[in-house]
């Protein structure tokens, strides 16, 4: 652990108002965009990354700084993606938010924006339909842009478990897009 995050990490300990929006501060807008990644909810987002913290929050006492302080809120941010996903399948799905794939740039087009468009709808759909465990990990790697090892440490699984996921997730996108395009 970083000397920065055992720095903070007493602090939050010590129930420092302070150091609990420093905490927030440091590491909202990543954990919202994995939150709304991982969920396909945008407008849940900010709700989910409050959960996040305050899951934090009660649980650093047990945080035993064998990672990174980031990793950690990290993992906890995508179990709490996870369970809103569990709590939402009992619900009628909704389709993923925008911004999970590049926008295009203005010197394409309107041709090639509607191309964009139509590909991110149906990337969005493609992914919103895989099944949870493949889902998250290709997110993950994907979407994050997050290694091997912090996805394996993120999840609590094996590299090859991570290797696995993410083989099975891009087979069984692939599949899904050739459906519907065809």
């Amino acid at each position: 652990m970083r000397d920065e995050d055992a720095a903070l990490v007493a602090r939050l300990r010590a129930g420092e108002e302070d150091a609990f929006h420093e905490f927030v501060e440091l590491y909202q807008d990543r954990i919202i965009t994995v939150v709304a990644r991982v969920s396909g909810s945008m407008a849940d987002a900010e709700d989910l990354a409050q959960e996040t913290f305050l899951k934090a929050f009660r649980a650093i006492e047990r945080f035993a700084g064998n990672s990174a302080l980031f990793t950690w809120l990290y993992r906890i941010a995508v179990n709490t993606a996870r369970d809103f996903l569990d709590h939402r399948r009992r619900r009628p799905s909704v389709p993923l938010d925008d911004g999970l794939v590049e926008p295009a740039s203005d010197a394409d087009g309107p041709d090639r924006d509607l191309e964009r468009s139509e590909l991110r709808q149906r990337v969005r759909a493609a992914v919103a339909r895989l099944p949870e465990p493949f889902r998250t990990t290709l997110v993950l790697r994907e979407m994050e842009g997050n290694t091997y090892e912090e996805i394996a440490q993120i999840l609590g699984v094996s590299i090859g478990t991570v290797e696995s996921r993410i083989f099975r997730a891009r087979r069984k996108l692939r599949t899904l897009l050739e459906r519907t395009h065809a």
